[in-house]
């Protein structure tokens, strides 16, 4: 098995702590509708759950940037006050996190959902006191995609050894991000993500649950 001598773990939160999908997916439906477009079902939309969600209205609908940035205000009209509490956390993953705290592990969370919300919801279920750092993307959208959310918490972190930190995630956007750095990813296949794709994108190891994240360290 494969071993890693990590201090700093940094987390996603969608697919990885969160089974999210409920809240995100009725959000997009509410904003394809409100904005006159046609909604594929709920099962249909859960492509969405990971990636900067501005990126993927374009990729999935063929929208203008303009109208990426409608669909998203939409959005957050409903997922804000409602859709970011509609999410269970994983089985196994509150024993994974104070494990690895009682080993001596620095926890962050690195999200592409906008950090206001990622705190809000870490602390709806009492998980904020694992964190050192809870960080994601801005109101303004500032840190468009994995990598840029990534690199705003290892330089928060003081974080400069790349070898001493490694990345949690349950897609290929994670693996990617966290590639383009010069970081190793876990690849989760309790998410959103196939475990082949998560390999083809270059993951370090794949766990399958939670819990299972102990053993690596």
């Amino acid at each position: 098995m494969t071993k890693f001598n990590c201090k700093y773990i940094l987390f996603d939160l969608d697919g990885t702590i969160t089974e999210s999908d409920p809240g995100i997916t009725r959000s997009i439906k509410y904003a394809l509708e409100k904005n006159s477009m046609v909604s594929p079902s709920l099962e249909e939309l859960k492509i969405f759950v990971g990636p900067p969600l501005g990126e993927k209205f374009m990729e999935v609908f063929g929208v203008s940037q303009e109208m990426a940035d409608k669909l998203l205000v939409s959005y957050r009209e409903r997922y804000n006050p409602i859709g970011k509490y509609e999410c269970n956390i994983y089985d196994g993953i509150v024993d994974a996190l104070k494990q690895l705290r009682e080993m001596g592990k620095v926890l962050c969370v690195a999200t592409s959902k906008p950090e206001a919300a990622a705190k809000d919801v870490l602390a709806h279920f009492g998980l904020t006191e694992y964190f050192d750092l809870i960080g994601g993307d801005t109101a303004e959208h500032t840190r468009p995609n994995k990598t840029a959310v990534i690199n705003y918490v290892m330089e928060s972190m003081n974080i400069s050894d790349k070898d001493d930190i490694i990345m949690v995630g349950d897609t290929h956007y994670d693996v990617e991000g966290a590639n383009k750095i010069g970081i190793k990813c876990i690849g989760v296949t309790y998410g959103y993500d196939t475990e082949e794709s998560l390999k083809n994108s270059g993951a370090a190891a794949i766990i399958h649950k939670p819990i299972e994240l102990v053993d690596l360290f």
